[in-house]
């Protein structure tokens, strides 16, 4: 009998759909698990599961087809077949999973799976605010449009390289005669992280090549951004940019998105919030989420910590407690 993929870390083994299904939902938002005819004789579930910190690692196999739904998760999946052929349906794309094709998805995400009954895969699922955090540092700005995976993750050198890595991963995690040390497996978790981030297409991936370079813009857009930098902290109008740079208002949004890929009025919002982590970092007696937040421009302190905690994975005042800790 061979062995599974993390057999050290069993977390179902049933022949009840309904239990399966539970665990299901808790771990990837599964709203719903439909079996084929006959599968009352051959299901079989096992799901292992080795839980790092922002990273686990999932081994499933069914036993009998499978047709699931997704909807509406919090977290970022990334699937690799091991056995067998499937189908899914994601936002009115259809696409194969098999050995050289899996899935790759973020949250919010509606998905419909269908499966042999020898299908078998990896599933690598890490946490939205892990990634966000790595990728604002990586690139040094806050992530502002959010993180969009591509879904797609086809057989290209960087994708299979990626997977080698969940492999050796998954392999090192089953080992009983030298387990990795503590320290080891948060550097390994931390390296799964930077493997996804440069290995998948996203909308931030040229900004993490060998040497990024920032688009050449027209001179109205380098005038705005000069103006932003210098009047970041005072109030601002997209009328007010357009007569600061002697654009009209429609020409001004039209360059800024097409060199900068984001409008006026986000680019402005990414400055404020990079000022607003340095302030935080920066610790004094007088600094505090409040302050910071209306000395940069946020009138509203629920918006600002929606925006911080999307464009740095933590909210302002982790970022404040941590910089005091």
């Amino acid at each position: 009998m061979r062995c599974e993929p993390l057999s050290r870390f069993p977390a179902v083994r049933t022949h009840d759909p309904d239990e399966l299904r539970q665990r299901m939902a808790g771990l990837f938002s599964v709203r719903s698990m439909d079996f084929g005819r006959g599968a009352s004789r051959t299901f079989e579930g096992h799901l292992n599961h080795r839980q790092l910190r922002d990273v686990g690692l999932v081994y499933a196999r069914y036993g009998s087809p499978l047709e699931a739904y997704l909807s509406h998760g919090d977290s970022y999946l990334q699937g690799f077949p091991l056995r067998g052929h499937g189908q899914y349906v994601l936002d009115g794309t259809e696409g194969d999973a098999s050995r050289n094709r899996g899935l790759n998805i973020g949250p919010g995400t509606d998905l419909r799976l269908k499966y042999s009954a020898d299908f078998e895969h990896l599933i690598l699922r890490i946490e939205p605010q892990r990634l966000v955090r790595t990728l604002s540092r990586l690139i040094d700005r806050p992530i502002d449009p959010p993180l969009r995976m591509t879904a797609s993750a086809g057989a290209n050198p960087a994708t299979a390289a990626h997977r080698r890595l969940v492999e050796f991963a998954v392999r090192e995690l089953d080992r009983i005669d030298a387990p990795l040390p503590d320290l080891v497996l948060t550097e390994l978790e931390q390296t799964l992280v930077l493997s996804y981030l440069s290995c998948n297409p996203h909308n931030y991936g040229h900004l993490l090549g060998d040497s990024p370079v920032r688009c050449a813009a027209p001179w109205q857009v380098r005038l705005a951004e000069q103006y932003i930098e210098q009047h970041w902290d005072q109030p601002m109008t997209i009328e007010a940019l357009a007569l600061a740079t002697n654009a009209s208002v429609r020409s001004l949004f039209y360059s800024i998105r097409k060199s900068r890929g984001v409008s006026p009025m986000v680019l402005l919002r990414q400055v404020r919030l990079r000022h607003a982590r340095e302030m935080l970092v920066t610790v004094g007696p007088e600094v505090s989420v409040t302050s910071v937040a209306y000395a940069c421009g946020f009138s509203n302190l629920g918006h600002f910590a929606k925006y911080y905690h999307a464009a740095f994975g933590e909210h302002p005042s982790a970022t404040l407690k941590a910089a005091r800790g």
